[in-house]
């Protein structure tokens, strides 16, 4: 019997591969972040490279798994099997992500939005556990969120509902990496971040993120912010502060069109901690209507860095029995 399944997290710096049982835990893991800003046929090598380490680091063949299932950054239409667009990946636009795989890997795929795959991992197995009417939001490279209602996934028409990161909350304001201006990705995750220190530093004003960050990297990373702003570093905590309030507003949204009974937080830049989640917290009551405060039960992820490779696996079980 094929009791296990491959749950794979594709990101927009990493790639997380792992073997999972049916109690949705990781019995053998495989990382990279070699991809990071390549095309789809280097992240897809990538992709099929991770699955056959994982084979020949365990006692696991393609024959003992149930399927694969794929957490994907980006827009995807889950029942086509494509991905729409992504922000975080380059040339991605109407790509068949999951026919390729199938082809490449032999082995029937289940393709979903990342954010979603979590969402379902908190539910089932973590943070949400429990819950009728959850909704998963991240803080990481980008912001994105899975809704569960009446303990279901709900995908959308089109497969890319829950795009919370997308939602308009300044029509005047900076770039998003969608094309549109005023995002709320484009005040609330680790891109963000970068973009406000990377505006900072244009100016002569003192900061220690000129101390902490390589000439050479291509962005500052949100971590290198949060180091500043854990040393006392002004800017920096101003920035994380920003973010955080910008996030706020995005719970708030949530709360007030969706009535969850519980949102998780999950997302590698929320363990920045109080600078971030104070303002959050502060922001998200000040802006939801007085009925609603205290009406969803606000809880941090209990499965980190693992939920969207635990969710994409466990999706293989919800779809394929």
């Amino acid at each position: 019997m094929k009791d296990h399944v491959i749950g794979i997290d594709l990101g927009g710096t990493k790639i997380a591969t792992g073997i999972l049982n049916r109690d949705g835990n990781v019995l053998h893991r495989q990382v990279t972040r070699c991809h990071a800003g390549e095309n789809p046929e280097i992240v897809i090598d990538a992709i099929v490279e991770n699955v056959n380490l994982l084979f020949s680091h365990s006692n696991f063949s393609l024959e003992a798994i149930r399927g694969i299932g794929v957490g994907s950054t980006g827009h995807i239409h889950s029942e086509k099997g494509i991905v729409l667009t992504s922000s975080n990946l380059p040339g991605w636009d109407n790509h068949p992500l999951k026919k390729v795989l199938e082809q490449r890997l032999g082995a029937k795929v289940i393709l979903d939005n990342d954010a979603n795959c979590a969402a379902w991992a908190e539910f089932k197995y973590g943070a949400g556990r429990g819950s009728r009417h959850m909704c998963y939001i991240t803080f990481s490279t980008g912001c994105g969120m899975g809704i569960v209602i009446d303990g279901k996934l709900y995908q959308g028409a089109t497969g890319t509902a829950g795009e919370i990161g997308h939602v308009l909350v300044n029509p005047d304001g900076p770039l998003c990496t969608c094309g549109k201006k005023g995002c709320l990705m484009s005040y609330a995750c680790g891109l963000a971040l970068s973009r406000m220190a990377e505006e900072y530093l244009e100016s002569d004003k003192p900061t220690l993120l000129r101390d902490l960050v390589n000439a050479d990297d291509c962005r500052i990373a949100g971590e290198d912010i949060a180091k500043a702003a854990q040393l006392g570093d002004q800017a920096a905590i101003e920035m994380i502060m920003t973010a955080g309030r910008y996030f706020g507003y995005g719970l708030s949204t949530i709360i007030q069109v969706l009535n969850p009974d519980c949102i998780v937080i999950g997302g590698g830049l929320v363990n920045i901690g109080p600078i971030l989640l104070d303002p959050c917290m502060e922001a998200m009551n000040q802006n939801i209507h007085p009925v609603l405060v205290g009406s969803a039960k606000i809880a941090l992820s209990e499965l980190w860095n693992d939920a969207g490779m635990i969710g994409a696996g466990a999706l293989v079980w919800e779809q394929m029995g």
